[in-house]
């Protein structure tokens, strides 16, 4: 690939054969430096010294903007390293490493990184279509860069076919496995060379014109370097300066400057696909009120020299990008000399984003990480409901009871602590994505079973919230790294219509309150419908009566606020879309969830159906809530799409299976059961 380069620069820089009086210069640089095989050249290191907590703790909290939103390099590091290990820890030698550690591995020792078996790859059939001898390694396995790089020209080519060919809603599974190992190895590349700039030697001593603007600069590399005498460079560049010159002087220093034209070029090239840590400079002028306050875009390495050459403010930036480049050069030094360098490199990123009242909420997204909440609750959860089930063995017990009281409550603590930090950094009520519907959904279930059994007391609902917390928690999990590979995080940036923090904390927390309580409903409807195809209590009716009161009040809150929900959004969509119903998917699934709970309802009241009946269509209401909440985004299609989501119709179908079949043994049951009744009726009045 040949780049045209525009005016970036100053004129002769970038067009040098000006100074040679040709009117219309054609500069072409030389192709790209492919990220595959462009790495820098460096004696190779056999080994490196693990990094001290302090530097890996520095690291962490460095702002960088990514996916629209100002995160912590901990919170970048931990999705980047999930997304292609598929786990945030990876075993190298006898060290565990982290994502920070990971990943400052591969920016700082990028020649030894690159045998990190890092790479995951699920499918060995991905890598037996592009020619790669897999007999030795297992279906799902990890390879290391250096395995693989012989082979990437095919893998990218594979990939590149596929997206040209086909839309991606119709790949087939190892295409897009395929696709997904082509991103997730430029990803890994571009961590590899996010600091090749820092490392790079620019040619500033090559002449004596240079060497007085620079001095003796041996040694001296990276872009800071070209920054310091940018003023020296644009002079020296000018065509009354060349014309100055001794004829013969003025070809050598047009060649030494187009020498440092393509090293420049090329590494700004690079640089383009590094990581944005540089936030502006602070704005001059506060903005006047009810003026409009444009979106703070950050800049990487390219976009100082790129300001600098156009003469823009770039004095804070600078000093950042020097102390980053010369934490780099500390690697050769010691280890104390690095993190000497990385604090103050923390320093600087910090002002810088502070400036602009962005580095607030850094601190605590990397304690958020940090303390993984969900997973701790995860673990409270399982906890809870083994023992809730030693507990229905030993029902005269009550250290059980105390104890599932106990761990559920500091479950649902920890989900909520959890919830509202990720409110508190995002800014924003915590139903903006699927994955956050999950956690919220989650909670809501497991309080309002809580509250159910504070009022009950048969340990009934104290199961359900241990089960549906683990079950929700356990997703939370699973999804997140499906966020991690289509989102790049689980905080992402609101599509437009979106960014509205009134109706996300009226209209959709009023729909997901309604989806917690149908989804609650019909796990406390198999209870029922479980109990009493096994004949468990089966002379107690006041153990079965009682979940039946559960499951109908339950409903009865559930229809309040998916009515409330659904009606919220038919303002919310005229207010941004000019209409109240449009018959979109996700429209429609809420007006199914709202219809089947009225159905439930008024068949109850009408004496249409009974017990058993109530419970069935209550697990039906449940099947419901899941397709309106999951199975409208497999779609893909209205205005609602932006919750698009793949790769889920297995897990979905899985579940429609299984309550579709506890629907029906239960009603074979009961059939059954009718039966025998009958025979048993006509063979005593045959008797009698």
């Amino acid at each position: 690939m040949k780049l045209r380069i525009s005016i970036l620069i100053p004129l002769l820089l970038l067009h040098p054969a000006l100074a040679c009086g040709q009117t219309e210069p054609d500069v072409e640089i030389a192709p790209a430096v492919d990220l595959a095989v462009g790495m820098t050249s460096e004696s190779p290191l056999t080994e490196r010294a693990p990094w001290s907590s302090e530097t890996l703790d520095a690291i962490a909290h460095w702002p960088l903007q990514h996916g629209g939103r100002v995160k912590p390099f901990d919170t970048y590091a931990g999705f980047t390293m999930l997304k292609i290990n598929g786990k945030r820890i990876l075993r190298v030698g006898d060290e565990k490493l982290g994502p920070v550690a990971w990943a400052l591995d591969c920016m700082i020792y990028p020649e030894i990184a690159r045998g990190y078996e890092c790479i995951q790859v699920t499918n060995a059939q991905v890598l037996t279509n592009v020619g790669i001898d897999v007999s030795d390694r297992k279906r799902s396995s990890r390879w290391s860069f250096e395995e693989l790089l012989p082979f990437l020209d095919q893998i990218f080519r594979s990939a590149g076919q596929i997206t040209e060919t086909k839309e991606s809603s119709n790949w087939e599974l190892v295409e897009r496995q395929t696709v997904q190992l082509a991103q997730n190895i430029r990803s890994l590349e571009e961590l590899f060379h996010v600091f090749d700039s820092a490392r790079h030697t620019f040619p500033l001593d090559t002449i004596p014109e240079l060497r007085a603007i620079y001095g003796e600069s041996q040694g001296r590399t990276g872009f800071s370097s070209i920054i310091m005498g940018v003023d020296g460079l644009e002079q020296l560049a000018t065509r009354e300066s060349i014309l100055q010159l001794p004829p013969e002087r003025q070809t050598e220093v047009v060649n030494a400057l187009q020498e440092l034209q393509t090293h420049l070029l090329q590494q700004i090239q690079i640089a383009r696909m590094g990581i944005a840590w540089f936030a502006p400079e602070p704005p001059e002028d506060a903005p006047e009120e009810g003026q409009d306050v444009l979106p703070v875009v950050w800049g990487r390495a390219d976009t100082i020299v790129e300001d600098a050459l156009l003469k823009k403010p770039v004095a804070l930036r600078a000093e950042a990008l020097q102390q980053m480049e010369a934490m780099v050069a500390a690697r050769e030094i010691s280890r104390d000399a690095f993190h000497s360098q990385a604090a103050m490199v923390l320093d600087s990123l910090t002002a810088l984003a502070s400036h602009h009242g962005q580095y607030s909420t850094i601190a605590m997204e990397v304690s958020f990480y940090k303390m993984d909440y969900f997973y701790r609750a995860l673990i409270c959860f399982l906890l809870a409901f083994v023992i809730a089930c030693i507990g229905w063995l030993r029902p005269a017990s009550i250290l059980p009871t105390r104890a599932t009281w106990g761990l559920n409550l500091l479950g649902i603590t920890l989900l909520v602590t959890g919830v509202t930090l990720r409110c508190i950094i995002q800014g924003r009520p915590p139903v903006t994505t699927l994955y956050e519907t999950i956690l919220f959904i989650t909670g809501c279930c497991v309080i309002s079973a809580l509250f159910i059994e504070r009022y009950d007391r048969r340990k009934i609902a104290l199961t359900m919230a241990a089960l549906l917390g683990s079950f929700g928690c356990f997703l939370s999990m699973r999804y997140e790294l499906k966020e991690a590979v289509t989102a790049g995080d689980t905080m992402p940036s609101l599509v437009a219509v979106l960014d509205t923090n009134f109706w996300l904390s009226t209209h959709v927390t009023s729909v997901t309150l309604g989806y917690s309580a149908g989804l609650l409903a019909a796990a406390i409807a198999h209870v029922w419908l479980i109990g009493k195809l096994f004949g468990i209590r089966k002379n107690d009716k006041d153990f079965y009566r009682s979940i039946t009161r559960m499951v109908y009040g339950t409903i009865c809150f559930g229809l309040f606020f998916s009515v409330v929900g659904t009606i919220l959004g038919g303002i919310w969509a005229n207010y941004s879309w000019g209409r109240f119903w449009g018959w979109d998917p996700k429209e429609n699934g809420a007006l199914l969830i709202c219809l089947a709970e009225l159905i439930i309802l008024h068949a109850r009241m009408s004496g249409l159906v009974r017990e058993h009946g109530l419970h069935i269509l209550a697990v039906i209401n449940g099947m419901i809530v899941a397709f309106s909440w999951w199975g409208v985004n497999l779609l893909g299609v209205g205005l609602h799409s932006y919750g698009f989501t793949d790769g889920i119709l297995r897990l979905l179908m899985l579940f429609f299976s299984i309550e579709a079949g506890v629907v029906l043994i239960s009603l074979i049951h009961r059939g059954f059961q009718k039966h025998l009744y009958r025979r048993g009726s006509s063979g005593s009045a045959a008797s009698t």
